[in-house]
């Protein structure tokens, strides 16, 4: 009898074995070099564990726009995104967040961007127009949207261009009245002298007119990007020795990306490689993605939801106004969530009138010192990212420039992202999610393994014994 129950134990360890891999396995990359879309994935996995319980990404607009867009454009529904709070999902907040911003060409554009990149109707999200808002922000006197800035105007543009509308054509020739002598546009409202412009700027502006089927600043905007780029393949915010040697940085390589894509540059030509190892802005791009699935601005504590949230959609290389085909329905990978804090028990010693709680302020970040900057960087990002229309979508994008970036460390989430720092693939294949082990299919068998040994055994020992 010992026996029997030794064997029934050993057997049914040996069975129940693949359940704890099928219950632990984590969303994880291969160990060779993954391909873009599955880094992309990987960024997307990272935004959605940091997700807020009011559906957003560090309570920006831009930020949470940006996801939305970089998750249609890799394949998922936004509808979906909501992350490890499971609240509000990332198109609620979009609609009550629009709002407070109604007056901002820049916002209320990229917002447009991704409330077409999810498939939904602008003029009608949410109880919401906001299409009749977007052309109240319309100056038909001077061509201009909101405060007319290069961003804003961008904005705007690509939004009109994603929802199906028509461009003014004194809107465009407004954008193009910004771009400086030496091809580049900056931030603000008027030219500035040579030297002065910066690259997320000049690529928003770029994509604005090419998806507006103005090409005419193509040239001179592509030459001083590659004046820009730097020996490791990536691009700074500004190619200048002002504030320090310049650095590459993830949120400038994906806005430029996205524009040469709209201007139908390839990346990786011969012409974008730089040095003996003929490095690209995608060798740098990839190369910066931690084991997490997040990119850090350089100079900051690591990697964050303000800096990661443009990548995904250059990755797949969707640029704002770009089409999307993502599957309703269609959700990312699982992810470990972080298990809640537990609360701390009141001590015995605490006073019987409670003193009300304030809510808990968030910790300040260290904002990295820009590389560059010579022209105030939006308090959007000025980086931003792509959004296309779906099938019967448009592409959609809100963006929120930043004076300063200044990343908001965002929590990590417990997945492991193996094989992220691996060398460069340039493949780019559609996201695929493999099926779920048949968890079901195991418990049966290990339930059907005991029944066979126990009653086995048993038949042995009620049978008849040699005299």
């Amino acid at each position: 009898m010992r026996r029997l129950v030794v064997a029934s134990a050993i057997l049914a360890t040996l069975l129940t074995m693949p359940l704890a891999g099928v219950a632990a396995a984590p969303t994880a990359l291969p160990a060779t070099a993954p391909t873009d879309s599955e880094r992309a994935v990987a960024a997307l996995s990272y935004l959605w564990a940091a997700q807020r319980p009011d559906g957003s990404l560090d309570k920006s607009l831009g930020e949470t726009a940006d996801f939305v867009i970089g998750a249609a454009a890799a394949g998922y529904d936004p509808a979906t995104l909501q992350g490890c709070a499971d609240g509000t999902g990332a198109l609620d907040y979009l609609a009550t967040s629009s709002d407070a911003e109604a007056g901002d060409a820049a916002k209320m554009g990229k917002t447009i961007l991704a409330v077409v990149a999810a498939g939904r109707d602008p003029a009608g999200f949410a109880g919401r127009d906001l299409t009749a808002r977007l052309v109240a922000l319309y100056n038909s006197g001077t061509g201009g949207y909101g405060d007319g800035s290069t961003f804003g105007q961008s904005f705007a543009v690509l939004a009109v261009v994603a929802s199906g509308g028509t461009v003014q054509a004194a809107a465009l020739t407004e954008l193009e009245k910004l771009q400086d002598s030496d091809g580049s546009w900056s931030y603000g409202t008027l030219p500035v002298t040579p030297g002065n412009g910066d690259t997320n700027s000049t690529a928003i502006a770029l994509m604005a007119l090419d998806a507006a089927g103005v090409h005419s600043a193509d040239t001179a905007a592509l030459a001083y990007l590659h004046t820009q780029q730097l020996a490791d393949g990536g691009l700074p915010y500004q190619n200048s020795s002002t504030y320090g040697p310049p650095a590459s940085d993830p949120d400038s390589d994906s806005i430029v990306l996205q524009a040469l894509v709209a201007a139908g540059q390839d990346p990786e030509a011969a012409s974008w490689l730089q040095g003996a190892n003929s490095v690209s802005l995608l060798t740098h791009l990839r190369s910066s993605q931690g084991a997490d699935g997040g990119f850090a601005y350089p100079g900051s504590a690591g990697e964050d939801a303000f800096t990661t949230s443009q990548v995904p959609a250059a990755l797949v290389r969707i640029p704002y106004s770009g089409a999307v085909h993502f599957t309703v329905g269609r959700s990312l990978p699982a992810i470990a969530c972080p298990s809640p804090s537990p609360s701390p028990s009141p001590s015995p010693s605490q006073s019987a009138t409670a003193s009300p709680t304030a809510s808990p302020s968030p910790t300040p970040t260290p904002s990295p010192t820009p590389t560059v900057k010579l022209t105030p960087k939006p308090t959007i990002r000025p980086t931003v990212r792509v959004t296309a229309r779906p099938t019967q979508l448009t592409p959609l994008a809100t963006t929120e420039p930043t004076e300063a970036p200044t990343p908001t460390p965002t929590p990590t989430p417990t997945l492991a992202v193996a094989g992220l720092t691996t060398g460069p693939d340039q493949s780019t294949p559609a996201p695929s999610d493999a099926p779920a082990p048949p968890v079901l299919l195991y418990g049966a068998a290990a339930v059907l393994g005991l029944i066979v040994v126990l009653g086995g055994g048993w038949a042995l020992m009620i049978r008849p014994r040699k005299p």
